[in-house]
């Protein structure tokens, strides 16, 4: 592959584009393009982000320096030009400039009116970028090339949710328990003071507090009431206090799980179309606990997400996950590589009863921007949130799963949220 055929190859979904144009307007950056060369599924795609990797190391060391980035000149042999919008899109779209402001841009390029200078111009000025792909699909009409126009449209991610997530059940669980522990005092200090009303109105006893202090007894009777009067209120709400504040840390971190888990499901809403379905907290049956956070089921496959939004510094390594404890790492208690291979495992079983023999793949998916976790050769592929869009568009390309299939298994799992809902 040289560089001409290199800045053919279309990136992945949703920048679909070439990517010598996604590398001439800054896209594909250095961290983009080391990803590519290494992760990006497709082979064309790594080899041609290992050409442009080469072209940028050179540039930045200066070898290159001082020569401008030009696009190839356009090759006459090409079959096409691919555009963004259709040729009807692009006749019915209104031309902004005098004389002819207000007018569709189609007519105007078929009568003449607007020049081949007029459409180039409005390719690289017009303010609307809807104008200015109009005034390329025209340009290419005009020179006679062909056009490629974009596929219609599929339509938008559909996504079937079991319904509360298990972050928000365990935020209103810890919830009830602060409200019970709250009325539980509550209902001390009621039937103290009950309790007090009842004595005052009842006196089991004529003695005066100076016969009371006169002896021994009545002395240490009365500081250990005064102890119990203190401590007891004291104690409780000791208790209280340090209980609360533990279990509002569980609601803050369980929310922000909660957050990351919505974090993910707008980068999958922007980055696939209708050909895809997204399940969210699934649920299967058996003797598997916990809920499958994200499944995806779409042409190239199916895969289960498992989703982390911990804060902290954390590394995986292998199947190996540790966290930063002051200045040693510890393992953490649940190895998010095992949860994302042990759900994709009880999905297949589960598709398998049906006779749906489909190879379920998983991935962990660090959704705390904040905390980014440092990843070596990981056992179950780990996407960071900074990358997530390039790599739900790196599985998103060809069709790996026949589209009965596809079909069946939506329809089995749709069937069993329908049923949990109920």
């Amino acid at each position: 592959m040289d560089l001409n055929e290199a800045r053919r190859v279309l990136w992945n979904k949703p920048n679909h584009r070439p990517m010598g144009e996604l590398f001439d307007e800054g896209f594909l950056d250095k961290g983009r393009l080391e990803w590519a060369a290494k992760e990006a599924y497709t082979p064309k795609v790594r080899e041609a982000a290992g050409m442009f990797l080469n072209l940028l190391n050179k540039s930045t060391s200066g070898t290159t320096r001082n020569k401008p980035l030009t696009k190839t000149p356009a090759n006459p042999q090409l079959p096409g030009v691919d555009v963004k919008i259709s040729l009807e899109q692009a006749r019915s779209e209104i031309w902004p400039f005098p004389p002819f402001k207000g007018q569709p841009m189609g007519p105007l390029a078929e009568t003449r009116q607007l020049t081949l200078k007029d459409l180039g111009y409005a390719s690289e000025n017009a303010w609307d970028q809807k104008v200015r792909e109009a005034a390329i699909v025209l340009m290419a009409v005009r020179l006679n090339q062909k056009v490629i126009e974009p596929e219609p449209s599929k339509g938008y991610l559909h996504v079937v949710s079991k319904g509360r997530s298990f972050s928000e059940k365990r935020q209103l669980r810890i919830v009830q328990i602060e409200g019970l522990i709250y009325g539980f005092l509550l209902g001390i200090v009621l039937s103290y003071f009950i309790y007090y009303q009842f004595i005052q109105e009842h006196p089991q006893s004529t003695m005066t507090f100076n016969e009371i202090i006169s002896q021994p007894a009545g002395v240490a009777a009365l500081i250990f009431a005064i102890c119990l009067l203190i401590g007891i209120p004291l104690f409780m709400w000791l208790v209280v206090e340090g209980s609360t504040r533990y279990l509002d840390k569980q609601v803050n971190n369980y929310r922000k799980g909660q957050e990351g888990e919505n974090r993910v499901i707008d980068v999958m809403n922007a980055a696939l179309n209708g050909e895809w379905v997204l399940f969210r907290n699934v649920i299967l049956p058996g003797r598997g606990s916990g809920d499958l956070d994200t499944i995806l089921v779409g042409p190239a496959g199916i895969w289960v997400l498992e989703i982390k939004t911990l804060s902290g510094v954390f590394r995986n390594i292998g199947e190996q996950w540790e966290c930063r404890s002051g200045n040693k790492w510890e393992l953490v208690n649940k190895n998010p590589s095992r949860q994302a291979k042990r759900n994709a495992a009880r999905l297949g079983g589960f598709l398998a009863a049906d006779g749906i023999k489909q190879w379920v793949k998983s991935a962990v998916v660090w959704a705390n921007p904040e905390s980014p976790v440092k990843v070596e050769n990981p056992s179950v592929a780990v996407w960071q949130l900074d990358r997530l869009p390039d790599e739900v568009g790196n599985i998103s390309d060809g069709r790996n799963i026949s589209e009965d299939d596809q079909q069946k298994i939506i329809k089995k799992l749709t069937r069993l949220i329908e049923r949990q809902k109920k």
